[in-house]
């Protein structure tokens, strides 16, 4: 019963047209966005990096090339226990997935300096559907990188930029 509830939440979310809007426009025509990360097996770089790559937003293959660099400092996934049953067991936990990035122009100048984007949810745990339960939380931590990648790119978009960019920078 509970898979089938599950498969088809899978199913009504992915057929209802949610998707993550496009790159930000904010950016002077022509920059490029260089994106790196403190740990090179980065899920969420590689997502970020993949959708702005699609949606139009010209990347940089190194910071040498690049206008604009989005540092991603820190991810974390988290799983703390909320509530407990009469047996003392968890019933109830949060899930946490958070990312703190920073955002710098060529120049050095820091346009966003350790910014943080959470996403909470709340998983409700039986003991006795431990499979369903392991498979409900894998994909409500997709979801989850989703939203925080959804929320990142936001925040870029909101990034006030007000220089514009030049092809040769000049020297001190």
């Amino acid at each position: 019963m509970l898979r089938t509830l599950i498969l088809t939440l899978t199913v009504i979310i992915s057929a209802c047209g949610w998707h993550l809007r496009g790159a930000p426009k904010n950016f002077p025509p022509g920059s490029k966005l260089y994106i790196t990360t403190e740990d090179p097996r980065s899920q969420l770089a590689e997502s970020i990096t993949r959708l702005l790559q699609t949606s139009g937003l010209p990347l940089a293959e190194d910071s040498t090339q690049a206008d604009f660099t989005l540092t991603i400092h820190k991810e974390t996934e988290q799983k703390r226990t909320v509530s407990v049953d009469a047996k003392g067991q968890a019933s109830e936990y949060e899930l946490i997935t958070s990312a703190e990035y920073s955002v710098r122009d060529i120049n050095g100048h820091d346009l966003l300096t350790n910014a943080r984007a959470d996403v909470y949810r709340t998983l409700v745990w039986d003991e006795s559907e431990i499979v369903s339960k392991g498979e409900e939380e894998r994909l409500q931590r997709e979801e989850m990188r989703r939203e925080l990648i959804s929320r990142i790119i936001d925040r870029l978009r909101r990034i006030e930029i007000s220089t514009p960019v030049t092809d040769n920078p000049a020297t001190p």
